[in-house]
């Protein structure tokens, strides 16, 4: 694989060992795994790294994995006996978003499940602090609302929020607060109306954002108002917290009349397609202004989103058939491999993570006895590539 920077992690046997109470696994030394793991797409991180593995969300239940091929995920709890579904565990966090965040030792992310803030009273979105090493968890911090996008950088969770401007307009906003509480900044207000963000995502220090949404000279409360055919613009910018520096990315405006949609970003560039058509074109460039368009190729029906070596289908549906799975494609549009899943009403979210896995967060609306469940797959790279990969289950909630 290109680009491949693997960094040798070592003592994993002193983190498997106060993990042994939640775990089978045989205690010893693991192999590599990428350290810079970036496996972010708007909405869905629910794969990090740390210094000492893999971290997973898992519906809501947060998993530990070293590595090893030979070992499954366990969950990030040091208490003995314990169900994994209550509280008091700190591997489980009820409501938790498909997002988390790897900082200094602790993760972080939001849940939907309110809480009353203890400074205003108010039933607030409660940001969680759990202990990397599964011996505590905490509330960190409470936003208004809860963020469908966040991401963190230094030591500042960044949010966004969508609420009425002085003229009435409804706008998103971005915010940020210390993680360690502290007043909210307002960082960003959009020059648009009815929009939203796409990409909200730190990268070295940066953060790079896309927002869609409608021209403020347009009114949208007009009666019968046609907001799906309505006319929207998109911007994506580059804010480089210590100067405060905002950049706006011009070329993104569109290409020939055509919507762009930026797709997702990996290993330090940005994926997008052009067109509204069954089939987009999808390009790539470099995070910065300086950096030019290369076109991919045709984007195959399904497709949005890619990486350096593959394009991905989130899920493919076959109503003839009554299958239900995802395709995986090379930049040339050629189908390599196509993954079943058990049932037709079974998802599967894909994130191109590490030049070694591709992560996948399953959902099966069949499970044993009839339940739902919940799991994280993984999938080796270089298999893909031969179109002889497995979809392994590393980490399940059942």
């Amino acid at each position: 694989m290109k680009n491949k920077k693997i960094l040798i992690l070592l003592f994993h046997l002193m983190f498997l060992c106060f993990l042994c109470s939640c775990s089978n696994a045989e205690e010893k030394a693991v192999g590599n795994h990428t350290a810079a793991l970036n496996c972010e797409f708007a909405y869905f991180n629910y794969a990090i790294s740390g210094e000492q593995g893999y971290y997973f969300l898992c519906d809501g239940l947060i998993g530990y994995w070293d590595g090893n091929m030979e070992h499954k995920a366990v969950p990030l709890c040091k208490r003995p006996d314990c169900s994994h579904h209550t509280d008091e565990c700190p591997a489980f966090i009820s409501g938790a978003y498909k997002k988390m965040f790897y900082k200094e030792g602790n993760l972080y992310l939001f849940s939907s499940l309110g809480h009353q803030n203890p400074v205003t009273k108010a039933e607030n979105t409660p940001l969680w602090k759990v202990a990397a090493d599964g011996s505590s968890k905490e509330i960190a911090l409470y936003a208004e609302e809860l963020p469908q996008l966040y991401t963190i950088a230094g030591n500042k969770v960044y949010y966004e929020s969508h609420t009425e401007n002085k003229n009435g307009k409804y706008v998103c906003r971005i915010h940020c607060k210390p993680l360690k509480g502290g007043e909210e900044v307002l960082v960003w207000e959009s020059g648009l109306q009815n929009g939203s963000l796409e990409v909200l995502q730190e990268i070295e220090g940066k953060i790079y954002f896309s927002e869609t949404g409608i021209d403020m000279s347009v009114n949208v409360k007009e009666p019968g108002f046609d907001f799906k055919n309505a006319e929207t613009k998109r911007n994506f910018y580059s804010y480089q917290p210590e100067t405060g520096e905002l950049l706006v990315n011009p070329e993104f405006d569109g290409k020939d009349g055509r919507k762009v949609f930026i797709r997702n970003i990996f290993d330090g560039k940005i994926y997008y397609s052009y067109g509204e058509e069954r089939e987009k074109e999808f390009w790539c460039r470099p995070l910065g202004k300086e950096g030019a368009g290369t076109l991919i190729g045709i984007q195959p029906y399904g497709v949005n989103k890619a990486d350096s070596d593959f394009m991905y289908s989130l899920w493919m549906m076959d109503v003839k058939q009554e299958t239900n799975g995802m395709k995986a494609y090379d930049h040339e549009g050629n189908l390599l491999q196509e993954f079943q899943l058990p049932h037709m009403g079974d998802s599967i979210e894909w994130i191109p993570a590490t030049e070694e896995y591709i992560f996948g967060h399953y959902i099966g609306v069949s499970g044993e006895n009839g339940r739902s469940e919940a799991a994280i797959i993984l999938i080796e790279r270089d298999k893909l590539a031969e179109g002889k990969a497995e979809m392994i289950r590393i980490f399940e909630n059942k």
